[in-house]
This record gives structure tokens, C-alpha cells and sequence, in this order.
């Protein structure tokens, strides 16, 4: 009977040492399983995180540059303010039209601080990038050449990248 004891505890033996390994496995590939979906979480929340992270700068660096704008544009204001007062408080025309001009030089000078500079129009050859034709006409000039400018165009220059703010308005030789 002991033999049969041994026997049946031997045959049971080699069972028990394959179901193991299997289960060994399965719990491995569990435990990997759940690492994965761990990590695969903390990706996700760490993307989330990125996406408002870099949405909060966008809006802020947005903000930054509307100020510095704004900034250089102030002094513009208040002079044409002082302009304002002293026309209203003085007669003498050519003091006015002097202080005008100026204001608009100095503007102009914020604007290009800024970034933003006039787009040369006449007497260059038409481009619809820039130039927006609203009347053609017969002339000495060769064909497709600005002959007027009716609005400036303005475009916003940095880094090498320039980005039409206004198409200057004007008109072409036929």
C-alpha cells in the first residue's frame, strides 16, 4: 500500500509541477497586464497635463504680447490726447499740423517696435500677396506696375516670416 501511496503522490507530483508553472505564468502576464494599463494611465494624465500645460502658456504668451503692444501704443494716444488739447486751446495751424506729424512718426515708430512695417506699393510691380487692384488703367508705366496707392498695406515681419496684415489698396497699369 505504500507503494500505491507513493505512486499515487508521484503521478499527483508531476500534476501539480505543470499546473504551476501555468499558473506562475498567468499571474505574470496579470502582473505585466497591469503594469502596462499603469503605465499607459500615467501617459494618458501626462499628455492631459502637457495639453494644459502648453494651453495655459499659449493664452498667456498671447496676453504678454497684446501688452508689449499695447505698451508701445500709449504714448501714441496720449500725445494725439495733448494734439487734441492743444488745437482746441491754440489757433496757430502750423504748430497743430507739426504736432500731427509727429504723432504719426512716432507711431509709426511703435508700430514698427512691434514688428509691423509698411508694404511699398508704387512704382513696384503688382503682387497679390500684397496689393489688393481695385482699378486698372492705361499708362506710360509697364504693365502690372502700382501706379497709386489708395490704403497702405501693412505686414507683420519676424523671424524671417512675414504675414500680410493689410493688402495695400491700389491701382495698376493695363
Amino acid at each position: 500500500m505504500e507503494d500505491q501511496k507513493q505512486q499515487d503522490e508521484s503521478a499527483e507530483a508531476p500534476v501539480q509541477e505543470t499546473e504551476n508553472p501555468e499558473i506562475n505564468e498567468e499571474e505574470t502576464l496579470a502582473q505585466k497586464l497591469e503594469e502596462a494599463k499603469d503605465r499607459f494611465l500615467r501617459k494618458v494624465a501626462e499628455f492631459d497635463n502637457f495639453k494644459k500645460r502648453t494651453a495655459k502658456e499659449k493664452t498667456e504668451n498671447f496676453s504678454l504680447g497684446i501688452c508689449e503692444a499695447v505698451e508701445k501704443l500709449l504714448p501714441v494716444l496720449d500725445n494725439l490726447d495733448r494734439a487734441i488739447a492743444a488745437a482746441e486751446s491754440n489757433d496757430d495751424k502750423e504748430a497743430l499740423l507739426e504736432g500731427i506729424k509727429m504723432v504719426r512718426k512716432q507711431f509709426c515708430e511703435a508700430l514698427s517696435g512691434i514688428g509691423v512695417s509698411e508694404i511699398e506699393a508704387v512704382g513696384k510691380e503688382f503682387d497679390p500677396d500684397k496689393h489688393n487692384a481695385v482699378m486698372m488703367e492705361d499708362s506710360d508705366l509697364p504693365s502690372n506696375t502700382v501706379i497709386e496707392e489708395f490704403a497702405k498695406g501693412y505686414a507683420y515681419n519676424r523671424d524671417d516670416n512675414v504675414k500680410v496684415i493689410r493688402h495695400s489698396m491700389v491701382k495698376v497699369s493695363n
